[in-house]
């Protein structure tokens, strides 16, 4: 197999500017709080058309970027670190701790970045050589490395970050009664070892027992699935992780099991807490929504309008009340089933296609982290083509065979 070949480290450091990085710790919320004990997020865009631009170019421009928007997300620059006296984890924005800067790789790759962008099977072996080797065997750890590789035949691949204007890093601005309490709760839950974190990670060799493919969903075959459930009026969302739903329960022979099946899907609370939060906040405020149903009701006969009748209910009283029982999210999350449960991230409204570092939007995005290593996960991203959607799903190899001949297929053939 072939390797990728680092060429430089090097760090980008954060600069003087005229908006001074306040020297205090970014205390995490609840929402922040149930992802401590996870790997980092690992982003990569493929450019497969960068004949425009040389590789220096690129990393010039990327890097001159970076030093510019730092001063305004200088968290990333901080350290995640556990705090024992008060219980808590906390990003350390310390002058100390931002001092060293982002770490900055540049690679170089031998083969065809065809080969990786148009293949419909995630290639794992070759996908975690394109993004920085973070490993977070205890805190305090770095937040945000960035790697760029060329491939010799043309093209780059991009570990990135998504950016906004005028952030908003405090977590305060999260109202919620206990919320503090509730935030150390979950990290005493979800990691009790800390500051050790290695016993929490999914091992990569796991990540391969599982199969990882990526299908692409046009307008038209979007408007038929929501044809079929037509009553109850779909959203993209709903008529989408529908399908996956009675495809994962079908393949898995449950047309007669009266056993649990659940969908676990993501709301995001911005808008919905009170006071409301606006898109320049950069922590995490995503609920975790849990829908339950009979598999048989599922995988049998009407099992994709049951399902769409169920996860529409489901949004519908999330958006309602997104915080209602959140004390009890990790309890019911470290409950689920094995095997029973189909986890939803991602948003038909992420638009990754769209960005543009300079050279054109990316040809192919691969989204891998730790959540998506388990069976039943799946990620929904907006395709580039107009009323596409891209649906990553993860599965044993047995299952992804079944489920690859009936995702796309017509209605009668599941």
């Amino acid at each position: 197999m072939s390797r990728v070949r680092v060429l430089e480290v090097s760090r980008v450091a954060v600069q003087p500017s005229p908006y001074p990085v306040p020297d205090k710790a970014v205390e995490l919320s609840f929402f922040d709080s149930m992802f401590v004990c996870l790997p980092h997020l690992q982003f990569l865009f493929l450019f497969p058309n960068t004949a425009n631009a040389s590789f220096p170019a690129i990393i010039g421009s990327l890097k001159s970027s970076l030093t510019r928007i730092l001063p305004f997300f200088h968290p990333f620059a901080g350290k995640l670190t556990y705090i024992p006296s008060a219980g808590r984890v906390v990003i350390d924005c310390s002058a100390s701790a931002i001092s060293e800067g982002i770490t900055f790789i540049e690679a170089e790759y031998d083969l065809d970045i065809h080969r990786i962008a148009n293949s419909e099977v995630h290639d794992l072996e070759s996908f975690v050589q394109f993004v920085p080797n973070v490993t977070v065997p205890e805190l305090p750890t770095v937040i945000l490395a960035v790697q760029v590789t060329r491939f010799l035949n043309g093209g780059v691949a991009l570990g990135s970050v998504p950016s906004g204007f005028a952030p908003v890093h405090d977590r305060a601005v999260i109202k919620y009664p206990g919320g503090d309490e509730i935030a150390r709760e979950f990290t005493r839950k979800l990691a009790p070892t800390l500051p050790k974190t290695a016993a929490l990670h999914h091992s990569l060799q796991h990540c391969m027992n599982l199969t990882k493919r990526t299908f692409s969903v046009d307008e038209a075959t979007i408007k038929s699935w929501k044809k079929q459930g037509l009553h109850l009026s779909p959203s993209t969302f709903i008529s989408i992780s529908a399908r996956v739903l009675v495809t994962v329960a079908s393949v898995r022979g449950l047309a007669n099991d009266n056993g649990p099946f659940i969908a676990g899907i993501p709301v995001d609370c911005r808008s919905r807490l009170n006071p409301p939060i606006d898109d320049s906040y950069t922590g995490n405020c995503v609920a975790a929504c849990f829908t339950r149903m009979t598999a048989s009701e599922v995988a049998g006969p009407g099992g994709f309008i049951r399902a769409c009748a169920a996860l529409k209910e489901a949004v519908i009283k999330a958006n309602k009340e997104p915080l209602v029982g959140c004390e009890g999210w990790i309890d019911e999350a470290l409950k689920l089933p094995a095997g029973r449960v189909v986890r939803f991230t991602g948003s038909v409204g992420l638009r990754f296609y769209e960005a543009d570092f300079g050279w054109g939007k990316p040809y192919s995005y691969r989204f891998k982290m730790a959540t998506l290593n388990c069976d039943g996960d799946v990620v929904l991203v907006s395709r580039k083509e107009e009323g596409t959607v891209e649906v990553s799903v993860v599965l044993p190899a047995q299952d992804m065979d079944a489920f690859a001949k009936r995702f796309l297929s017509p209605f009668s053939r599941i």
